[in-house]
């Protein structure tokens, strides 16, 4: 399109009404008059207010009633209604009195007087006056940085982006030639690129092409590595929110003063060289351009919908005339006429939209460039939500459904977040039924399998909204509720609200079998509030609870069954670490209300339901048969239990204060009163969990657990009968001894552990600890005497008992303590034996060799735990002994256990359980009788020789056992995890190790892959863990011929083995070396530049730091330079240098090349 003459001015808006314009009802300033308003020209007096021909046309761009047609102009002349009638007398100004004029008094020159009352400041009520908004401060303070023109007038402050806009519309008006000019110049300079384009290039429309591929091809030639859109550099912070904010300013101040549909060359212009822009092949081009267009999309779609707005109020006050009695057709007509302009122009801004589409975001919402695609996401969504009618549709929602698989993340999570405006909204579904239909699995699979957890979590509550709308399928209902055992909290959380809602829905449908809730309510009767033991509502809905967890959980049992077939009873487990059950119920009591009432929640598991078996017509027994709980879901509703009391209690103590922080007595006593009935209650249950859910190790798993949250101090403190503690104390020690779980005797000895805490009841503790002791040192003496092939798995349950009891109580003197038979002939070494000579004995027993069974292995297992915990527990007391100066026990001789440990070592495959466990017990025997090197002995000390005889390197022979061990692990965790290894020089020190059998099982199977990654990672951190203690420790690798060669071989493959190895091996560089930091300078004067050497911990002389050989610190150290004056302003200048020096250099390294794709 040609650009019209800049010497004929435009008529077509009529600018007469701008002077006899009706006065405002509204006006609040004073008006200026022309003849002193330097923006408007004079105007004659002589005439009838005509403006001059000779002076150029002047838009009004802050008022939009001088963009209205002729047509307009003659609701003055056509006779007004009543309504407007009333509107008018409601705006007339009203009269003021004139002033009364006052005598000029003369100003006092004594002290200043005042009539008014001293009133004290309100310094928390009253708010401040607001103080005048200031123009937004451009993103660089200097002008003359940003060179000259619309750059310049942009990004520099003491302008609004509304002033500039003004000032370019008006020189538009003068020359259009010359301000498109400045226009495209300012949009090429936005990109980073200082060419320019000429008036000549601007009227050669059809050059504009080859003119950008000239301007593209110089600035490519410099190697940009950055552009002011993504550039970090200081002072450009807000230069994104600027320039979208001129072209948005420009566009609406062009729609206000009606360019935008009477010259129509403004916006052709700027799309011809912009859309040009945004397919350039130069990512800076592309783009800045993209967000201009964008934008100016943005502006026109708002635009758009004022439009429509605006011509629908008109509609009506047209039907409200046609509807009276006497019609004004000339009203009628004008109003007609503004319907019809108002057609014209939005028609006119959706052509422009359209082109804009088509040419710019059908070709960016793809490109190779994620900022890009983010952009057009961004816009996408703006546009359906500000013009529903024009993109609310398949056509245009099908692009956000082809993005959801884009592989940016920000440009995902992005098009989660415009699909959740969209879904809020319930009257959409209509509209989003086919998109749904289409993408509804890809939305499912980003929220199970998305790589970012964030993205995960705003997705599941995407798929609520979904849910909401009736667009979800009930299988893809179960796949999202199943997240409720996820591993990531965030997933967790948000899948509490949509499996509250699955709760609700299966709770309602279970109603409807009982009549609803009338029919319920007339079954049960009325509740009794403290009656926690007869049925109630809200069972059923516990009920649902475990039967949704069950569901949901039955797949993943069948995984983790199949897996602990394969790999026999080895199981990753983490210490300390809640189990998915756990994390499930506490969602589950974060989202579900009722799942916090643990009072109804333990009546409900500890009924009855045994009368439910037989067959009966009675509505109330049908509704106890519907609430029968199986094993699965009672285990699943004792995690929920553990879960609601520890809630009670914390939120007991969080009540003691108030929203203030400030604890009142009230409230304390108000908490304490919650915790005390909540341990009186748990103490009273907890037996009676016990009775009818001890004989599975499940749930006596769970109930123990239980038992650890009870507070024994309250307890104690509310003066309780003793017996009834102690007769908890005996349910706990009948689950010990009568389970072979090791979870149920890991939960009992934590129970046990946790009673031995509190000192008042540590008497009753103990004495139940002893009786432990002596049932099972006895069992041991009976199955040694008596020593079968069919008592295997007995002996093997006593001595993991052991080993359980020993990690809770001082073993040294049960286990030294030796038998007494009670005849001579019938005495045994095995009845007279010790308990420690025993173990030794099923250590160093042939029977129990490799391929004896799984048993077997277990029993020497156990056996070298409770060994090491003997010693453990010598080593502590001769510490205490020699800390408090009382007589030393004596000392022990670790030497046949030492020896016993290498002997199953060697006899056993290199990556097996049993070798694995003894090379584990070896390395921390030598390693635990180390720490006697730190302890401060008295001077002369008459046992210091005994002590120090105790601290023992590892024999050369045991070190090659345990390399060897090593890399079989090595190498087994390479092979699952896909790692390659470094080469083995040719004098490595430990030979190739046999691998294990059991190390290529479930190879084949995907299923397993990550659990046996897991498993042989968790494996080589261990053993690398013990090696490290040790050689810090000084037990290994630190004597003989090949001294450090084992913390070589430790760091061969330190960085190829993952981030958790290279922690572990981390320990072995020693401490981290002193930071150095240099002083800040001083203003006014010279200094002498110095550094200043932040010291650690541990004070070290000048002699002894290290510095970095060549640094200017070493050549300052060594006296080969001088100290530099540097004086502040030449340090100031020098700065910025060095500032882009190091960011050449950081250029040179950025291999996201943005020169083009």
């Amino acid at each position: 399109m040609e650009l019209s003459d800049p010497a004929t001015p435009d008529t077509s808006i009529d600018m007469s009404s701008t002077v006899n314009r009706r006065k405002s009802g509204r006006a609040t300033q004073k008006p200026v008059l022309l003849n002193k308003d330097p923006n408007i020209s004079q105007i004659s007096t002589g005439n009838s207010g005509k403006r001059k021909r000779a002076d150029p046309p002047t838009y009004d761009v802050m008022d939009s009633n001088d963009t209205e047609s002729e047509d307009e102009t003659s609701d003055d002349e056509s006779d007004p209604d009543e309504e407007e009638l009333k509107e008018r007398r409601r705006k007339a100004p009203r009269p003021k009195k004139a002033p009364s004029k006052s005598v000029a008094k003369k100003p006092r020159t004594g002290p200043a007087l005042t009539t008014n009352l001293a009133v004290r400041p309100a310094v928390n009520g009253a708010k401040k006056a607001a103080r005048p908004k200031q123009p937004r401060a451009r993103p660089v303070k200097k002008a003359e940085e940003n060179g000259t023109g619309l750059y310049s007038e942009v990004f520099s402050e003491g302008h609004t982006l509304e002033a500039v806009a003004a000032d370019w519309i008006a020189r538009w008006g003068h020359n259009n030639v010359e301000a498109m000019c400045d226009m495209i110049n300012f949009v090429i300079k936005c990109t980073g690129c200082n060419s320019q384009v000429n008036v000549h290039d601007i009227e050669d429309q059809d050059n504009a092409p080859s003119k950008l591929g000239d301007i593209q091809e110089d600035y490519q030639a410099l190697k940009p590595t950055d552009y002011p859109l993504i550039s970090k550099a200081k002072g450009i912070a807000s230069f994104r929110s600027t320039l979208s904010g001129f072209f948005a300013t420009l566009i609406s101040s062009c729609h206000a003063a009606g360019l935008l549909y009477s010259d129509e060359a403004i916006l052709e212009n700027i799309e011809i060289w912009v859309h040009t822009m945004s397919s350039s092949s130069l990512r800076p081009f592309r783009h800045t351009a993209t967000l201009i267009a964008l934008t100016i999309g943005n502006t026109l779609c708002t635009v758009a919908a004022d439009i429509a707005e605006n011509a629908a109020k008109t509609m009506r006050q047209k039907e409200g005339e046609q509807k009276k009695k006497s019609v004004n057709k000339e009203r009628v007509k004008a109003l007609e006429a503004k319907i019809a302009e108002g057609d014209r122009r939005r028609t006119q801004v959706l052509e422009s939209m359209k082109y804009l589409f088509d040419a710019v975001f059908i070709h960016r919402y793809r490109d190779v460039d994620p900022k890009i695609r983010l952009e057009c996401v961004t816009a996408l969504g703006s546009w359906i939500t500000t013009l529903p009618d024009v993109y609310f549709d398949g056509m245009h929602l099908r692009y956000l459904g082809w993005v959801l698989s884009d592989i940016s993340t920000p440009t995902r999570a992005e098009v989660v977040k415009q699909l959740g405006k969209l879904f809020k909204n319930k009257d959409n579904a209509p509209r989003l039924r086919t998109f749904t239909e289409k993408f509804r699995a890809r939305i499912v699979e980003m929220a199970v399998k998305d790589s970012e957890v964030s993205i995960r979590a705003a997705t599941v509550e995407l798929l609520d909204m979904i849910r909401k709308m009736g667009l979800l399928e009930p299988d893809d209902i179960d796949v999202v509720g199943r997240l409720i055992f996820d591993t990531e909290p965030r997933v967790r959380k948000a899948v509490a609200g949509f499996f509250a809602e699955n709760i609700n829905d299966l709770y309602e449908t279970t109603l409807e079998d009982f009549g609803g809730e009338e029919g319920l309510a007339d079954i049960l009767g009325e509740e009794v509030e403290d009656d926690f033991d007869t049925p109630r509502s809200s069972w059923l809905k516990l009920k649902c609870i475990a039967e949704a967890l069950q569901s949901y959980d039955a797949e993943d049992d069948e995984q983790d069954s199949a897996l602990r077939d394969a790999r026999g009873a080895e199981r990753l487990i983490a210490t300390g670490v809640d189990s998915r059950y756990a994390m499930a119920a506490r969602t589950i009591c974060d989202g579900v209300s009722v799942a916090r009432e643990w009072e109804v929640l333990a009546g409900y598991l500890l009924f009855d339901f045994s009368s439910t078996d037989q067959p009966s017509e009675d509505a109330d027994v049908t509704l106890e048969s519907r609430c029968k709980l199986n094993e699965k879901e009672t285990i699943l509703l004792l995690e929920v239990l553990n879960v609601a009391v520890k809630a009670r209690l914390s939120d007991a103590v969080e009540a003691e204060t108030d929203k203030r922080g400030h604890k009142t007595k009230a409230l304390k006593e108000e908490s304490r009163a919650i915790q005390e009935s909540t341990a009186i209650h748990l103490a009273k249950i907890l037996p009676q969990l016990l009775k009818k859910s001890g004989s599975n190790p499940s749930t006596a798993s769970g109930v123990l657990r239980l038992g650890q949250v009870l507070d024994l101090e309250i307890f104690q403190e509310l003066r309780q009968d003793s017996t009834t503690y102690a007769s908890l104390l005996d349910d706990i020690n009948k689950q010990f001894l009568t389970h072979t779980d090791q979870s149920v005797l890991a939960e009992a000895s934590t129970a046990l552990l946790h009673a031995r805490g509190f000192e008042d009841l540590e008497e009753v503790t103990e004495s139940k600890v002893q009786g432990l002791w002596e049932d099972t040192i006895s069992t041991l003496r009976v199955l040694m005497s008596s020593r079968d092939n069919d008592n295997i798995s007995e002996l093997c349950n006593t001595v993991r008992r052991i080993a359980n009891l020993a990690s809770i109580s001082d073993c040294v003197a049960v286990l030294d303590l030796e038998g007494r038979s009670a005849s001579k002939k019938k005495a045994t070494p095995q009845t007279t034996a010790s308990p420690l000579s025993l173990l030794m004995e099923l250590i160093r027993d042939p029977e129990l060799d490799d391929g004896a069974g799984e048993e077997a292995d277990e029993t020497l297992i156990s056996a070298t735990k409770a060994v090491l915990f003997y010693y453990m527990w010598t080593v502590r007391s001769l510490q205490i002994a020699i800390s408090s100066g009382t007589d030393m026990p004596n000392f022990p001789d670790f030497a046949l256990f030492a020896q016993s440990l290498g002997t199953l070592v060697d006899n056993r495959l290199a990556a097996s359980p049993v070798r694995l466990a003894a090379v584990s017990t070896f390395l921390d025997l030598y390693t635990l009788f180390a720490t006697f090197r730190h302890l401060q002995l008295p001077p002369n000390h008459h046992n210091a020789d005994d002590i120090q005889s105790l601290i023992q390197h590892i024999p050369t022979s045991a070190e090659s056992l345990i390399l060897s061990t090593y890399t079989a692990l090595e190498k087994i965790f390479a092979k699952k995890s896909h790692r390659t290894l470094e080469a083995a020089p040719d004098d490595d020190l430990a030979s190739d190790p046999e691998d294990s059998s059991d190390d290529d099982e479930d190879e084949d199977e995907p299923s397993h892959a990550q659990q046996e990654t897991l498993i042989a990672e968790k494996r080589l951190c261990e053993i690398a863990g013990k090696m490290v203690l040790a050689i810090v420790g000084r037990v290994l690798d630190h004597e003989g011929p090949k001294k450090g060669k084992i913390k070589e071989r430790l760091q061969r493959n330190k960085a190829r083995l993952g981030s958790n190895f290279k922690e572990v091996l981390a320990y072995l560089d020693g401490p981290k070396p002193k930071g150095k930091k240099r002083a800040p300078a001083k203003k006014g004067g010279k200094r002498v530049v110095q550094p200043v050497v932040i010291e650690d911990e541990d004070e070290e002389s000048e002699d002894e730091r290290q510095l970095e050989e060549g640094g200017e610190e070493d050549l300052r150290e060594r006296e080969l330079v001088e100290d530099r004056i540097v004086d502040p302003d030449e340090e100031s200048a020098g700065g910025g240098e060095d500032a882009g020096a190091g960011a050449d250099e950081g250029g040179d390294d950025d291999d996201d090349d943005v020169m083009g794709d």
